[in-house]
Formats: structure tokens, sequence, C-alpha cells
């Protein structure tokens, strides 16, 4: 890589260790991807069969889960009551990833890691604690009742029902602030797709979003399709006047 560019500033040139030294800041933004607890569905009318935990990928790239985990934590005792390790699967800039135990009941489960029902506490209180690679824990969310260290300033408000269909969302989808009060309310179910606020189950396939040539190409097809229609309609009504 050519650094001429980088070792002058205002026309003069610092050193090359002056140059190392500001290099993490210059290119330690959005090399790791931020993951976040994104969705969680913990309650459900009648038997919990259809719960869910779905991750979202703040970053700008593909990120893999090697060496991820997500910890489960009972609040009587603050002890981990489930560790699901994430290792093997990749989440691209923007994705989504689901956890479940039935993929029949989830919509876009990406990982049905157990045969069990009911494998989510209900709270009063229980909490999620999301760790990288290196054990850091990178986010964390404590429901129905502060559950210190996960609880980020303050629990979520509201809870989950188990006479509506409705979970924890993060309002606006992805949004993360460090405060779950803030950052989470009562949610339409939707894993795998863009989190909406109210209740019910608006559950959907995975929809592709189509690249911006392809939708320009698609654009100017339709514009040209338009145009030729116009123009055999002329072209008609003119033959039919002569």
């Amino acid at each position: 890589m050519d650094l001429t560019g980088y070792l002058s500033i205002s026309g003069n040139k610092i050193t090359i260790t002056a140059f190392l030294a500001l290099s993490p800041l210059l290119f330690s933004a959005g090399i790791n991807a931020a993951i976040v607890i994104n969705e969680v569905d913990y309650d459900q009318p009648g038997k919990d069969s259809a719960e869910f935990i779905e991750l979202f990928n703040n970053g700008n790239r593909t990120t893999s889960l090697d060496g991820y985990k997500l910890d489960l934590i009972n609040g009587s005792n603050s002890s981990i009551y489930r560790t699901i390790d994430l290792s093997g699967f990749n989440m691209n800039a923007g994705g989504y990833f689901v956890i479940c135990s039935d993929t029949t009941q989830v919509a876009n489960c990406n990982f049905d890691f157990t045969n069990k029902t009911g494998w989510i506490q209900n709270g009063a209180p229980d909490a999620l604690a999301l760790y990288d690679n290196q054990q850091h824990v990178v986010d964390s969310l404590s429901y129905e009742g502060d559950l210190l260290p996960f609880t980020e300033e303050a629990s979520v408000i509201v809870k989950d029902s188990n006479s509506i269909i409705t979970d924890l969302s993060r309002l606006p989808n992805g949004a993360d602030s460090n405060i779950n009060s803030v950052n989470f309310d009562l949610g339409c179910i939707t894993p795998g797709t863009a989190n909406i606020a109210g209740t019910g189950n608006c559950s959907a396939a995975r929809v592709s979003a189509v690249p911006v040539p392809a939708a320009i190409w698609l654009l100017g097809s339709g514009l040209a399709g338009f145009i030729g229609i116009g123009y055999k309609k002329r072209k008609v009504n003119k033959t039919v006047k002569s």
C-alpha cells in the first residue's frame, strides 16, 4: 500500500512512528461488527413452544460467530441456566440470526439448538448476555426487573405476555443506546426481519432487496415498456384517422 498520502498533513510531513500511532484511530471504526440482542419472545399464550432470540448485525461487514456464546441467566440466584454456543455461523452486515427450538413454530429460524419447549425462563427477573470470541460481554438484557450486571442502565419497562402475541423488540430496529428501558418495547413478532411496534404475529419470509443496478434496470425497462405502448397507441390512432 502506498502510504504517501497518509504521511502529509497540511503539507507537513509526519513520521512513520506518528502514523502508526494514529493508525488504530484511523482504521478501528467498522472493523468489528456490533452484534446486538434485537428481539426476544420468551412467553406465549398457552404452552411456550415458539420461543426465540434474534440477534442483529449493526456493523458494516460479515462477522463470524465462532467463539461467540449466549448465556441465559436465572434471576433467582444469578446463575447461568443455559449456554448457547454460536460457533460455526456467520452474520452478514445488516443481517439477522434467529435461535429457536422449533422451525415449524418460528419463521426464519437459523439455529434450532434444542428440542425442548420453555427453554427461556419467564423472568421476574431473568437475563441474557451475549459474549464475543474474547469472552467480552457485547450486549445484555435483563427483563421483568433489574439483574446486575446485565441491566444496561435500566431494565425493560414492559414485559412479554402469556395472553397476547407480542415480544420484546428493539425499536427502532437495531437501535442501541446501551439503555435497555429506552431501546426495548413491545413489538409484533418478526423473527428474521425488521422489528415492528405493536402486537400480533407479523412473521414473514426474508425478502432479498433488489440490488441498485438491477432496480435501475427494472425501472428503465418499465419506462421503456410504457413508452413503447404509448407509441403503438399513437400509431394505431394515426392509422384509424387516415
